[in-house]
C-alpha cells in the first residue's frame, strides 16, 4: 500500500496528539451545534435529502438536543479542538458524530470504546440505530463488533434506519 508524505505527516500529526473524551458542559453546546451543522449539511444530503437536512436545521433540534441531554453528553477533543461527541441514554449510544475532517483518525473509535465501556458497565446488551444508507456509519459498526437487528422506517419521516446491538464481550 502506498501512502503519500501529506498521508503520513497526517497520521503522524494525529497519533502524536491525545485524544481526550470528558463530559460535556453548557459551554459546549454552541460548538457541537456548529460541529453539527457543517458535518449534517455535507454527509447528510445524499442520505435523507437536502429538504430534509435543511428541515432539519431549521426546527433548532439540534441545540435542543445538546441542551436537554447535554447530562449525556461526552466530547472528544483533540489539542484542544472539539472533533466529535458521543451520548448515551439508556442502554444506547444515542449520537455519534465526528467532523467530517477527522474522520478515519480514530476518533470515532475512542468515542464508541468510551461509550461501549460506560455502557457496559450496566448492561450485556447495548444497542444504536443509523440511518441504513449511511453506509460508512452501518460498515463502522459492524467493524467493531455490532450486529443489524432490524430496519424500519424513522417515525413521521420515513427514513430508513437500522438498529444494532452489541452484547457484552
Amino acid at each position: 500500500m502506498k501512502f503519500s508524505y501529506v498521508r503520513i505527516k497526517t497520521l503522524n500529526t494525529i497519533l502524536n496528539s491525545k485524544i481526550t473524551i470528558r463530559p460535556a458542559t453548557l459551554d459546549d453546546v454552541a460548538p457541537m451545534t456548529a460541529v453539527s451543522y457543517k458535518t449534517i449539511r455535507e454527509k447528510y444530503p445524499p442520505i435523507i435529502g437536502a429538504e430534509t437536512v435543511e428541515g432539519y436545521i431549521a426546527s433548532g433540534a439540534v441545540p435542543t438536543y445538546y441542551t436537554e441531554r447535554n447530562d449525556h453528553l461526552f466530547i472528544a477533543e483533540l489539542d484542544d479542538e472539539i472533533v466529535g461527541a458521543v451520548a448515551l441514554m439508556d442502554h444506547e449510544i444515542h449520537l455519534m458524530m465526528v467532523t467530517l475532517d477527522h474522520h478515519r483518525k480514530g476518533i470515532g473509535q475512542a468515542l464508541l470504546e468510551h461509550g461501549e465501556a460506560r455502557l457496559f458497565a450496566g448492561y450485556d446488551r447495548i444497542e444504536l440505530e443509523s440511518f441504513r444508507d449511511n453506509a460508512q456509519a452501518v460498515n463502522f459498526y459492524k467493524k467493531h463488533g455490532w450486529s443489524p437487528v432490524s430496519e424500519y422506517p424513522m417515525p413521521d419521516a420515513g427514513i430508513p434506519m437500522v438498529r444494532m446491538e452489541k452484547r457484552r464481550p
